[in-house]
């Protein structure tokens, strides 16, 4: 049982996701670089320098589609009264935000997780409720990819795959059928699969330069106000590298453009006494703000669009993976990967959410690029146009395509097309010439793998917990498939470390951390995560035990290190998805900084954290910082929301903090 699987419910709508971006490059990290909470030169602010690292459902996310036990479906609230209500993220009465957004390191910002979300899926009196684990996001591709799409992560998409546990039903059916069939599937487990996409992260820009300091005295800002805002035109968003006399050199790009209303105030704040900001502010925003802005497709700034799909899971499935045959792009093709599966019924089901391109980042599917599309199959394993042979024509050309239904498409089809590798391809009929090719295809002999957990944080010395097990050890766990059902057991399966080049080259080339400076030292020493080299299936799984040993920080000024382990088959490996690995954070034992020092550089790097760099409040807070970093990593109010800290860490402050208490 699955999302693939029917009973299943389909939603859509609007998320926000507002990360804190300093902390996203590895430069900001470094003391040199950034050394005091106002001395922001060599900074790269990023798009969102002040986010809280929330992630967030808007009121428009509601369920726009059920698909019924019997197969049937609807998308009319008069059929099912589910449909239109809300699906949205349970506020904690403690904290003000939904859930929390967190990348695992700023050298490996392509698994980003969604931490602490508890979802209900229903109204007020009828709903579905339960706990979504802390879960990161795969699949991460370019999907918006027409002319005017940005090249850059706000044409990207991703999928979130995850078993929620604790899950109950509020309330009675409620002329439901869905909530019905729900109830007929006793179980407290939703599979849960979320696509996100069309992030709009352009900001709204404010220059600060000799010209708009000249308006600004013009419109009445004093001479006084203007001189302390003087850093402001040192201030920017992003900068380039280059290499003399053996050095890297940064240079900042349009530096005195700063981004967002919300961080122009905030250093503002910071430069002027309340007085001056007060008196001001109007005359200094309306005389440097960037005009006209120019966002990213359809969505105001930090705001983009969602769609995902749930349906009843049991206690003994995997938390990450779901078993599936797997369509995946042939080279040089437009699309993505899609799951599906094939019932002995002939009925499939195809997930095409996170594999279409779009014209733009939303839901406006690239026909022109795309043309019709058909389900194949390819007899024989011969994965070519020739061979293929038409099945079912997929009707992609409407909006409610992604909208109600969030990409998905069921059919029953005719004959045994069990191990026959089946595929997708793009007709374009241009009234001359008809133009065939293969978007998608399964491997030619149906093999597919992939990692459950696939982000991991590990702290050598400690004890491996249920808290998301931190500890010194771990196990990674590889699904194998052919044709959706588990591989022989005692099929060899491999793991490998990347090397220090490797490492770099990989993550420097992603769109998730693409751009970003500073990527160095990856991957070394190599020998202190250590793991078997091969392991064999046992019903479809291969089990590898990893154990860690501190790394002594080879990063300095960024605990611990990354690493990146590749797998595959021993026998006949196949091609995979460049972001189809594992990442593993090893945290280092030993801690360089005291406790004040890693609260300081903790509140530089997440402003909405700032006052963690003022030492009387610190001290003033203290007990209030301690009981915070005492919560379990699950809790949405543990702090730091980032989870960066170490166990070594988080202890040191803890111990710091009584001894405080005891003298």
């Amino acid at each position: 049982m699955s999302y693939l699987n029917y009973p299943r419910i389909h939603f859509s709508g609007t998320y926000k996701a507002n990360p804190s971006t300093i902390n996203n490059t590895p430069n900001n990290w470094d003391p040199l670089i950034y050394p005091t909470p106002n001395e922001l030169e060599k900074v790269e602010l990023y798009w969102n320098p002040k986010g809280d690292n929330g992630f967030s459902l808007m009121d428009d996310c509601v369920v726009s589609q059920v698909d019924y036990a019997d197969g049937t479906s609807t998308t009319n609230p008069e059929d099912d009264s589910i449909i239109g209500q809300p699906v949205k993220a349970i506020l904690k009465s403690d904290f003000p935000l939904q859930a929390a957004l967190v990348d695992l390191d700023p050298m490996q910002q392509n698994v980003s997780e969604i931490w602490a979300m508890t979802l209900q899926i229903g109204g007020s009196e009828n709903n579905l409720r339960g706990d979504v684990p802390n879960v990161a996001f795969n699949g991460i591709w370019q999907q918006a990819q027409g002319p005017t799409a940005p090249h850059s992560s706000a044409s990207g998409s991703a999928v979130f795959q995850v078993k929620m546990d604790n899950v109950v039903q509020t309330g009675d059916s409620n002329n439901s059928r869905f909530l019905e069939d729900y109830r007929n599937n006793p179980t407290t487990f939703l599979s849960l699969n979320i696509n996100t996409n069309a992030h709009n992260n352009s900001p709204q820009n404010y220059r600060f330069d000799d010209n708009t300091f000249m308006l600004m005295s013009k419109a009445g800002v004093p001479s006084s106000v203007l001189a302390k805002m003087i850093p402001m035109k040192s201030l920017s968003q992003n900068s380039s590298q280059s290499i003399k006399d053996d050095l890297v050199v940064y240079t900042p790009i349009d530096p005195g453009d700063v981004p967002t209303l919300e961080f122009v105030k905030y250093m503002l704040s910071q430069y002027l006494k309340t007085e001056e900001f007060n008196a001001n502010i109007d005359k200094i925003l309306d005389n440097t703000i960037v005009s006209p802005y120019v966002g990213y497709g359809a969505y105001d700034f930090l705001y983009g669009m969602i769609t995902g799909t749930a349906g009843p899971s049991t206690a003994d499935e995997a938390t990450y993976f779901v078993p599936s045959r797997v369509l995946v792009p042939s080279e040089g093709s437009r699309a993505f990967n899609a799951p599906f599966t094939l019932e002995e019924s002939g009925i499939i089901t195809l997930n095409l959410g996170n594999s279409l391109p779009t014209n733009t980042p939303g839901n406006d599917i690239y026909l022109d690029k795309l043309g019709t599309i058909w389900l194949v199959a390819f007899p024989n394993g011969d994965i070519s146009v020739n061979n293929a042979i038409k099945l079912v024509n997929i009707p992609i050309d409407s909006k409610e395509f992604i909208g109600d239904s969030a990409g998905f498409f069921s059919e029953t089809l005719d004959g045994d097309w069990s191990e026959t590798p089946l595929g997708i391809i793009s007709v374009q009929n241009s009234g001359i010439t008809v133009v065939e090719t293969i978007l998608l295809a399964e491997e030619k002999d149906g093999y597919f793998m992939r990692a459950d957990q696939f982000a991991y944080r590990m702290n050598p010395g400690y004890p491996t917990t249920s808290d998301f097990s931190r500890g010194s050890t771990n196990n990674v766990h590889i699904h194998a498939l052919k044709f959706g059902r588990p591989v022989a057991d005692n099929t060899e399966i491999s793991l490998t470390m990347k090397d220090e080049i490797k490492a770099i080259q990989y993550t420097v080339e992603t769109l998730g951390t693409s751009g970003t400076l500073g990527v160095k030292n990856l991957s070394v020493p190599q020998d202190k995560l250590k793991f078997p080299s091969t392991a064999a299936t046992i019903n479809g799984i291969a089990t590898f035990e990893m154990t860690s040993e501190a790394p002594g920080n080879p990063r300095h000024y960024i605990d611990g290190q990354v690493y990146f382990l590749d797998y595959n088959f021993v026998v006949n490996p196949i091609i995979k998805d460049i972001n189809d690995i594992v990442s593993v954070m090893v945290y280092d034992h030993d801690v360089e900084e005291d406790a004040q020092e890693v609260l300081a550089k903790f509140g530089r790097l997440f402003k909405i954290m700032g006052f963690l760099t003022d030492e009387e409040k610190v001290f003033s807070m203290r007990n209030m910082i301690k009981t915070l970093l005492e919560k379990p990593m699950s809790d949405l109010v543990h702090m730091p929301v980032t989870r960066d800290l170490s166990v070594s860490a988080r202890n040191m402050i803890v111990a710091w903090v009584d001894k405080i208490n005891r003298s």
